[in-house]
Formats: structure tokens, C-alpha cells, sequence
């Protein structure tokens, strides 16, 4: 799904992923980097982008085989919002070294199509989804 591909490098010219989950990502260390690149492959169920591309992953985080999403949706009654936490955590937990995701929904900062980066608004455009 993604753009980014395998690539690991935050600051990629070609990644997809905005500024704002750039700055989140920039700190995570080699594995977190490693649940951010699967989880940047599950699909908004919507939209033609990924979740992480959407800007609805803030953080992912590790610690002794427990991993944390922080996840936000662009709207507070996303009819998604059950499947999207179960794709997540299906992605995650077959992974070596997970041993359990919890979910975090915040809504600070509030997601904003301002998130988005300019090749990401012209895929959604594309498919004739306006901003």
C-alpha cells in the first residue's frame, strides 16, 4: 500500500508520511521502526492510503514485547473504527518480539487534512476523493 516501502530512513524524500509522523518517527528505535513499516501497509478502508500516510498513527512504541499505537481518526464517528484497531492489531501481533498491542486513542493534537503531505493529496485526488 504504502509508497515508502521498505524503506526505513524517516527522512526519505519519497516517503508519503507527513511531517508530523516523520517527527514521531525520527526517535524509534530499529524494531519500532520495523512496526511502523507494517503498519504503514494497512490501508485506510476508505481512502487509497495508508494509515500511517493518513496521519492517523501519532506514535508506536515497544517495551519488553508490548507495543503502543497512539491512533486518532479524522473524525469522531469513523464507522471503521473497530476494524481499523483489529487490522492493527492482526498486523501486529504475529510479528516476533510482540507479545501485546494496546491501542491508544488520542485526539491531541486533532487530525487535520493539514497532516497530509502534497503526494498524498494528489493520490487521494486522483481517485477522485476531494480535500
Amino acid at each position: 500500500m504504502s509508497s515508502t516501502g521498505t524503506n526505513t530512513d524517516p527522512s526519505a524524500g519519497s516517503s508519503l508520511a507527513s511531517e508530523f509522523v516523520t517527527d514521531r518517527r525520527r526517535n524509534a528505535n530499529q524494531f519500532e521502526r520495523t512496526l511502523w513499516d507494517v503498519v504503514d501497509e494497512i490501508p485506510d478502508p476508505h481512502i487509497p492510503v495508508s494509515l500511517v500516510e493518513m496521519a492517523m498513527i501519532y506514535d508506536i512504541t515497544e517495551e519488553d514485547g508490548h507495543v503502543t499505537v497512539e491512533l486518532t481518526f479524522p473524525c469522531m464517528g469513523c464507522p471503521a473504527y473497530d476494524m481499523i484497531q483489529n487490522d492493527i492489531r492482526s498486523c501486529l501481533t504475529v510479528l516476533d518480539g510482540v507479545e501485546s498491542v494496546d491501542i491508544d486513542i488520542v485526539w491531541d493534537p486533532v487530525w487535520s487534512k493539514d497532516m497530509l503531505t502534497d503526494d498524498v493529496r494528489e493520490e487521494m485526488q486522483a481517485a477522485g476523493i476531494s480535500l
